[in-house]
């Protein structure tokens, strides 16, 4: 379970699903047997096993630099000293001290943002005592991803060697979630990968009506209206205990640095009614809000540009509705960007996490321009969560985040040569690429 830090007193929540004991007795004969054979999966991996990125300072030399989409630097270099970018340009000199990588032929790219997953929070979906993504209850803004989060599942490494060197991981359940948290993909502990520990409140659109002043609160399902009596109420908490009074209510708490638009809304909608219900949401708690998957927001592209509303796109990989042109899902990241919307991409699960700019090569197939599907792997999600001065762009002062490739990210037979996270290099030591070099020497014979 994702497990509380702080001993208070906590709200309810309002229901509860059923037990989740009687399952995981029934998933615990599937584990157990699983044990042996993950053992077993994991065995080549582990004879390759090190102890993290290497540090040190690094010249790349050589290669096409490509600071951002829109720019592009040939036969430049880079030095990583202290974890972060030194120099970028065409006359720099390798330090005497600097451990030297050519990337002639090559292309150095900033590193790529996945902005919704559930990575170290789940391991085998098929296993539930594996799976850490929700808690019980409907309101649980207090409930934190990062206290969840396994820094040495075979996912990351998985997925930092295609070049994606951060994402937000999230929980997921209920109305209100819990809080997501964006992690370098780096770091022999949880707290050590966050970026930003509490980066967004994760929300779902209850009811699937009303539309906020549109609609008006008498259209407001009664799910709905619980989320506007839940704001209230916490609004009204810090109210009280501004004044020192009032016992401490944890998810009241949390929801300060939202009420306070520090901090931003993750709103799961797709469907035209749900975005419109999430937009209204936004309008009357006076809260600041992403949408996440956004299926049908080329519909209302114009009122989320107006609105300044990010996107971060869900898969593309998937099948248009029966009411749909039949290019709608591949389309609509272009829509967006014409209209002037911010967007950013994502896979939502774990497994295919490492395929984020499969999606981004997609929308290029259907009218996004090259520059812009770079851009929304990389500074704009950067901007979107806040940490584009750390992250997103390949500039001096900024952490060394990034990855030499044979080519785009978006082309599928790019090979990616080199990755860098906070001026780490990491090595290529994953499941992956360690049955890829067992097999690779297989005789022939047997």
């Amino acid at each position: 379970m994702i497990h509380m830090t702080a001993d208070s007193r906590v709200r309810a929540p309002r229901r509860f699903p059923q037990p989740a004991a009687l399952r995981r007795l029934g998933s615990l004969a599937l584990a157990l047997a699983l044990t042996a054979a993950l053992g077993a999966l994991h065995e080549t991996a582990a004879q390759s096993l090190s102890l993290g990125g290497a540090d040190g300072t690094f010249f790349i030399r050589g290669g096409t630099v490509i600071p951002t989409g829109g720019q592009r630097l040939e036969g430049a270099g880079i030095l990583i000293r202290d974890g972060r970018i030194a120099a970028v340009g065409r006359d720099i000199q390798a330090p005497a001290d600097a451990i030297v990588i050519d990337a002639t032929g090559k292309y150095v790219y900033p590193g790529m943002i996945n902005s919704n997953t559930g990575l170290g929070l789940s391991e085998i979906s098929a296993v539930e005592v594996t799976v850490d993504l929700r808690e019980a209850g409907d309101f649980n803004p207090h409930i934190r991803a990062l206290n969840a989060v396994n820094p040495h599942t075979q996912m990351i490494p998985i997925t930092r060697v295609n070049g994606v060197t951060a994402a937000i991981t999230r929980p997921t359940g209920g109305i209100i979630s819990g809080q997501a948290a964006l992690l370098q993909l780096d770091g022999w502990t949880a707290q050590a990968m966050a970026l930003r520990p509490y980066a967004a409140l994760i929300m779902n659109v209850p009811g699937g009506g009303g539309r906020g002043p549109r609609g008006g609160a008498a259209r407001r399902p009664p799910d709905l209206q619980e989320v506007y009596d839940y704001f209230a109420a916490a609004r009204e908490y810090h109210r009280v205990r501004a004044g020192g009074a009032g016992p401490v209510d944890l998810g009241f708490e949390a929801l300060g640095p939202v009420l306070e638009g520090e901090v931003p809304v993750i709103i799961n909608a797709n469907g035209r009614e749900q975005i419109e219900t999430a937009l209204g949401m936004a309008e009357e708690l006076g809260i600041r809000i992403v949408i996440v998957g956004g299926r049908g927001s080329y519909h209302l592209a114009d009122r989320l540009a107006e609105g300044e509303i990010p996107v971060i796109l869900g898969s593309l990989q998937s099948t248009v509705g029966a009411d749909d042109p039949y290019d709608a899902i591949y389309a609509e990241p272009g829509v967006l960007y014409r209209a002037g919307v911010k967007l950013a991409f994502s896979t939502g699960d774990v497994a295919n996490a490492r395929h984020v700019a499969h999606h981004a090569a997609l929308a290029m197939a259907y009218g996004l321009p090259e520059d812009a599907a770079l851009n929304a792997l990389t500074i704009w999600p950067a901007q979107i969560w806040g940490v584009d001065g750390e992250i997103g762009s390949l500039e001096v002062g900024k952490s060394a985040d990034l990855f030499v490739s044979t080519g785009s990210p978006m082309d599928a037979r790019s090979q990616v040569a080199h990755v860098f996270i906070a001026g780490r290099q990491i090595p290529f030591d994953d499941y992956h690429t360690a049955l890829f070099e067992k097999f690779k020497t297989r005789p022939l014979d047997r």
